[in-house]
């Protein structure tokens, strides 16, 4: 937040003041804000004020994020430290997703420091947001929340996860197929575990697109496969298709990507 004068007379002196919430924060920190003026020689500038914020428990990381593939163990460690002379003594008081993680508390340093492991137990590809609540015995932070946010990546996966043409007009799509444009999108696959990937052929439902090019992009573990939308086949209305990569995965064997082109 900032205050400050809006006008100052030639040859006066002017404030502006800088304030910074500082809940949830600590160490240093650091704030900019940007001056405009109608001074010609300086019609803007940058002042910044800089601290050091005390916290009587420092925490690192302050926020954790899961990130893994399914089948793999993921977790993760917040390390709680004392900066007071007071013995600290913290209770789990909530996970707010305990059906996406297990979470232990446990003391490393009598009265001074404590680990919070955070395990995702989701197996499944998915994302997921939340928080842990700690109470402690410190009047000035008697409780702690950690966010915590997740994402676990399936072993194999087809990037986008829908390919969009858009809409376009009948007139549009006529002239395209008159200058002879090619319309295409791309699908990338990545193998997110692993090193062993091999695409064995791509199919398609229906006739509105054609797989015109594919290729490695890195060895084993990524590549890219180009979309063609055939407009002398396009509908007036939403045209629909169904891409299906087979790969040599086992349990992903097939991939499949929903494909849409509207023409108005």
């Amino acid at each position: 937040m900032a205050r400050f004068d809006r006008t100052i007379p030639p040859g006066g002196e002017g404030t502006i003041s800088l304030e910074v919430n500082t809940k949830d924060k600590q160490g240093t920190i650091h704030q900019t804000a940007r001056v405009f003026t109608n001074d010609p020689k300086t019609p803007e500038l940058t002042i910044g004020v800089k601290g050091n914020v005390w916290a009587p428990i420092h925490l690192h990381p302050k926020y954790v994020k899961l990130t893994g593939v399914v089948g793999e163990k993921t977790k993760a460690i917040v390390r709680l430290k004392s900066q007071k002379q007071e013995p600290l003594t913290l209770k789990l008081v909530s996970v707010s997703i305990p059906d996406k993680v297990d979470v232990e508390l446990r003391e490393k340093e009598k009265g001074k420091a404590w680990e919070l492991q955070i395990d995702n137990k989701v197996n499944e590809q998915t994302n997921f947001t939340g928080q842990i609540k700690l109470m402690t015995n410190y009047p000035e932070k008697p409780e702690l929340t950690i966010r915590i946010s997740g994402n676990i990546r399936p072993s194999v996966e087809a990037r986008p996860k829908v390919i969009n043409f858009g809409r376009m007009s009948e007139d549009r799509v006529r002239q395209f197929k008159t200058k002879g444009t090619q319309m295409r999108r791309p699908v990338t696959v990545i193998l997110n575990k692993g090193a062993d990937l091999e695409i064995k052929n791509t199919d398609l439902e229906s006739s509105f697109f054609k797989v015109v090019d594919m290729k490695e992009i890195k060895p084993g573990r990524m590549y890219q496969i180009q979309i063609e939308a055939i407009l002398e086949k396009l509908d007036r209305g939403i045209n629909t298709d169904r891409l299906k990569i087979h790969t040599n995965q086992k349990g992903t064997e097939i991939l499949e990507v929903p494909i849409r082109f509207e023409v108005l």
